[in-house]
Formats: C-alpha cells, sequence, structure tokens
C-alpha cells in the first residue's frame, strides 16, 4: 500500500489536501480530503468529496462568526 497527499486548494486560509491510498497493483483504493486548520495546520475534519470539503470549511467559518458575535454581544450587555 501506498499514500499520496497533495495539497488541492486554499479556501478562506484553509489548506484542503487529497489524501489518496493505492494498493501494490497501483490502483486507487480510496480518496479523502482533508481540512487542515490556516493557524496551527491540524486536520479538522475529513470529506469524501472536494464540495463537501469546501462547504466544510464555509460551515466552520459562519460558525466563528456566530460564536463571535454571541460571544461580544454577551460582553456588550453585561
Amino acid at each position: 500500500m501506498r499514500s499520496a497527499r497533495r495539497e488541492e486548494k486554499q479556501v478562506l486560509g484553509y489548506t484542503i489536501v487529497r489524501c489518496e491510498v493505492y494498493d501494490d497493483a497501483g490502483e486507487l483504493v480510496s480518496r479523502c480530503y482533508e481540512v487542515l486548520c490556516p493557524r496551527s495546520a491540524a486536520v479538522l475534519g475529513r470529506q469524501q468529496s472536494l464540495r463537501a470539503a469546501r462547504r466544510y470549511v464555509v460551515m466552520q467559518e459562519l460558525h466563528g462568526m456566530r460564536r463571535k458575535r454571541h460571544v461580544l454581544g454577551a460582553v456588550h450587555i453585561a
């Protein structure tokens, strides 16, 4: 078995890496896309398609915006 990782795309600072695993005959066994954190390069998630990985990045950003707005709103009220 052999594996290969290639940087596929940069989306909003996040890196999407294509991960492929090949058998001994060189046939593709599996493929997934990893989303890496823009600050630490830690793997945040694995998705089955590039489209799903892009969607994951957008959802991460939207979740972060909601979290910041909630925290800033709580600080402002207090």
